[in-house]
């Protein structure tokens, strides 16, 4: 397994002018964004998926999803988690008052299943060397 890179930071305490006594805290440094493409290419690679197949899935699983979402509040997606629907609104000091008006905002949260929780605390961190540091975009960095 490889290893994630940081690099330490310094910030001040909140509220203190001057930004008072400082302290240190790991980083994670800027990496490249993972596309769908990666995606992709790591399933092809690795399980023998097919492109064409990922695809078709991913559009069929998002049109299951807002389905499902018509009906249900949750959505068990077994190993990968679950998905749960929230909404956020104001309040009415009369319950005849209350319309779809009152709804502010529909939250979809999703819960990644205890198999994934333990997998990223399994992930290996260390701290950047100076060509990682460079290779980030930090010229003058120096490891602390």
């Amino acid at each position: 397994m490889s290893t994630i890179p940081f690099y330490v930071t310094v910030k001040g305490e909140p509220g203190k002018l001057g930004g008072g006594k400082p302290t240190y805290h790991p980083t994670l440094l800027p990496r490249r964004k993972a596309t769908e493409a990666d995606v992709m290419e790591h399933l092809q690679n690795t399980y023998g998926i097919h492109r064409s197949d990922y695809k078709r899935l991913s559009i069929a699983l998002q049109e299951t999803i807002v389905y499902l979402l018509q009906n249900h509040n949750h959505i068990d997606l077994g190993e990968l988690g679950f998905i749960d629907l929230t909404v956020r609104s104001t309040g009415e000091d009369d319950p005849a008052k209350v319309t779809v008006h009152n709804i502010i905002k529909p939250t979809l949260h999703l819960r990644f299943s205890e198999a994934i929780r333990r997998a990223i605390k399994g992930l290996k961190f260390e701290k950047a060397g100076s060509e990682e540091l460079k290779r980030a975009g930090f010229n003058h960095a120096k490891k602390r």
